[in-house]
C-alpha cells in the first residue's frame, strides 16, 4: 500500500473505528475512480465495509481471494453480511484493527475495484443513525 493511501485511509476511518459506542452509527465513505474513470466507493463502519459497486455475481469473499485483495491478509476474520450481485457487498470486519481495515480497503480499491496504484481517495464521514 502506498504511503499516501495508507495515511489518507487511516486518517479518514480512525474516528469510526476507534470511537467505541459513540462511533457505532458513523459511516466513512471513501471515494475514488477506477482505471476507466468510473466512481467507486467503500463505506467503512465499525463492524463492516460496504463495497459499491460490486460488479460481480459470485460470492464476495471468494472474489476478494481470487483477485488477490486478501493476499497476506489470510488471517483476517471476514464474513459476508449481505450482498446483491452486480450491486453491493457488505463484508463483516468485526475485531479487525485500524491498520488491518486500512490495508484491506486499499487492496479492495486496487485489486477488486480497478483503481491504479497511485489513486487518491477522498473521504466523508456522517452519522447514519435513524
Amino acid at each position: 500500500m502506498g504511503q499516501h493511501q495508507q495515511l489518507a485511509i487511516v486518517e479518514a476511518i480512525a474516528d469510526v473505528m476507534t470511537s467505541g459506542e459513540e462511533g457505532e452509527t458513523l459511516c466513512c465513505t471513501l471515494d475514488s475512480h477506477d482505471g476507466e474513470g468510473n466512481e467507486v466507493s467503500i463505506e467503512v463502519m465499525q463492524d463492516s465495509i460496504n463495497i459499491t459497486p460490486y460488479a460481480y455475481s459470485d460470492d464476495p469473499l471468494e472474489r476478494l481471494e481470487t483477485c488477490g485483495a486478501l493476499e497476506d491478509l489470510e488471517d483476517l476474520d471476514l464474513e459476508v453480511v449481505d450482498w446483491e450481485a452486480e450491486s453491493y457487498a457488505l463484508i463483516g470486519i468485526e475485531g479487525l484493527e485500524l491498520a488491518e481495515v486500512a490495508q484491506l480497503v486499499d487492496r479492495i480499491f486496487i485489486k477488486l475495484l480497478g483503481c491504479n496504484e497511485n489513486y487518491s481517495p477522498s473521504a466523508s464521514t456522517e452519522d447514519v443513525e435513524d
